[in-house]
């Protein structure tokens, strides 16, 4: 389960009070991508014969050409018959985008280049489109250059990939991706052929719109790559492909207080950015429940939990949201906040919405 944090709807009940709202979006996503961070680990894997051939020990994924890298904390477990110390330190320090893992590959112009290779959970449906991307970063310990041309390729078998293949991406990145400090998302819209049960991930031509960062020509470029999603959307006819891409899939908590009006305007355009998720791609239900403080006032905890989820309901119905699809739930203060540096008696602290999602 994706836990995604949203606005903070409040409702002035009485007027009696001021207080902080939060609502958090919780997604149970259909994402056909299989082991998407790259934490998931063979468990039988104990020993492998090289440590640059190391990216065997992921689950689901295979190296589709060359040697593609797992950089992961269990590679460390791992008894190598012939050892490369300090292999994977050279591609520069660059933490994963979420947990402890990621992967590594080149893009190069000549027959080094790399590429990695997955089945989907389920096959792609004729004429419906797909939501695509991944996150990349380049890795500044050993990239002479860097480029655009890095993406998915999906197809209905695991490609034959050879030095002189011509492949065009399906979804390629739209800029150069130069940056070794921050992770860039790649991403895009894919119309299904129907035939599709893989997607291969890196550069499948032999000439990739690159340019040198260190002086002279292109050369090589090291990726690291994160955190990967493909998701049924649903009919996406006239929508800006831009649009979708820079949508948020992450919400973050918004507060506010319930006497200033214009703070209103503000929640409504973040609670917009949800709505877009939530016409673009398709889901089963959602379920709204309400969280208030403990203002040792059962009863009113109650009533400002349940309006809180009514207010939220309210909205997204508003805003073209089917209402059979959503239920709501009042819980008052019976889930304080987990994992987080709140103090219990400060105004606020558990004030908020919860969105569970089912795809």
């Amino acid at each position: 389960m994706k836990q995604m944090q949203s606005p903070k709807p409040t409702f002035c009940l009485s007027c009696i009070m001021f207080f902080i709202a939060v609502a958090s979006w919780t997604v149970t996503g259909q994402n056909l991508i299989p082991n998407p961070s790259f934490e998931e680990v063979d468990p039988t894997v104990k020993k492998m014969r090289h440590a640059m051939r190391n990216f065997g020990l992921l689950s689901d994924w295979k190296a589709l050409t060359n040697t593609p890298d797992a950089h992961h904390p269990v590679v460390k477990t791992i008894k190598f018959d012939h050892k490369a110390p300090n292999f994977l330190q050279q591609f520069g320090p660059q933490a994963p985008r979420t947990g402890e893992a990621k992967a590594g590959l080149y893009i190069t112009s000549n027959n080094t280049k790399e590429s990695i290779v997955v089945k989907l959970s389920s096959p792609l449906k004729a004429g419906t489109y797909y939501y695509f991307n991944m996150y990349v970063s380049l890795g500044e310990g050993m990239s002479n250059s860097c480029t655009a041309s890095i993406g998915a390729y999906f197809t209905a078998r695991v490609p034959r990939i050879t030095e002189t293949s011509k492949y065009n991406l399906h979804i390629a990145s739209s800029t150069m991706i130069c940056d070794t400090k921050e992770w860039t998302k790649v991403c895009g819209v894919y119309k299904a052929k129907g035939t599709e049960k893989y997607v291969s991930l890196g550069y499948f031509s032999d000439n990739p719109k690159g340019k040198s960062i260190k002086g002279g020509n292109f050369r090589d470029a090291y990726y690291y790559i994160d955190d990967v999603a493909l998701r049924e959307m649903k009919n996406v006819v006239g929508m800006n492909v831009a649009s979708i891409c820079d949508m948020a899939l992450d919400f973050t908590d918004i507060e506010y207080l319930i006497g200033e009006t214009e703070v209103y305007t503000e929640i409504k355009k973040a609670l917009d950015s949800y709505l877009q998720y939530l016409k673009v791609f398709k889901f089963k239900s959602l379920k709204v429940v309400g969280h208030a403080n403990d203002s040792e006032i059962t009863f009113e905890n109650e009533i400002l939990s349940a309006a809180r989820a009514g207010f939220v309901k309210e909205y997204l119905v508003a805003n073209g949201i089917d209402e059979t699809l959503i239920t709501i739930e009042g819980i008052a203060n019976t889930q304080p906040k987990e994992g987080e540096d709140v103090d219990p008696n400060e105004l606020g602290s558990n004030a908020r919405v919860q969105i569970l999602i089912e795809e």
